[in-house]
């Protein structure tokens, strides 16, 4: 059995994230743009370093985010930031939570940043809202001292059923979704 929890939480660049994808391509683009377009006005080097750099800028915006884990081995915890892969961010002894409660909200389809599954515009009417899930660790105050956000009921629920069982804590949820009583 894995003995580390983790779960990537959202894009530091939030929607920018996808220019990530603009740039790459744009990146391969100027990277080979001194083989089908030659001529004394294109520099193979300049090229090709501009287009390695672009390509790396692709990478970083769309590959840098925000995380949480849990390690259950050595009881520790962490939020932190993964940028080309390595994560940073500095280790906590794991809390005594007493509780796990799952919340939910309907949130404007504008207040996040990915595809949600349905289509709409923006221009003529605004977009249905989305329901979100909130799983929040609590240990000796009212305020959840670590919070994690996913807009899947299933993945909320698979979430809070594995960190109860790990954590040997109770958990409630508190959802008003019909995804919530299955």
């Amino acid at each position: 059995m894995n003995h580390l929890f983790d779960r990537k939480t959202d894009s530091f660049f939030g929607a920018l994230s996808y220019l990530g994808y603009v740039l790459f391509f744009a990146g391969i683009v100027v990277a080979s743009l001194h083989w089908w377009w030659p001529g004394k006005y294109v520099d193979p080097t300049q090229t090709i370093a501009t287009g390695a750099l672009l390509v790396l800028l692709g990478f970083l915006f769309k590959y840098t985010y925000h995380g949480f884990q849990l390690d259950f081995q050595n009881r520790r915890v962490r939020e932190y930031l993964s940028m080309f892969g390595l994560k940073t961010g500095k280790w906590a002894p794991l809390p005594a939570f007493k509780q796990i409660l799952l919340t939910s909200t309907l949130r404007s389809s504008e207040d996040h940043d990915h595809d949600h599954g349905h289509p709409h515009s923006h221009d003529d009417e605004p977009a249905p809202p989305d329901m979100w899930y909130t799983i929040g660790l609590y240990s000796q105050s009212e305020e959840a001292d670590y919070e994690l956000r996913t807009d899947n009921a299933e993945d909320a629920h698979k979430t809070i059923q594995l960190l109860a069982d790990r954590l040997g804590i109770p958990s409630e949820n508190r959802t008003n979704s019909p995804a919530s009583f299955r």
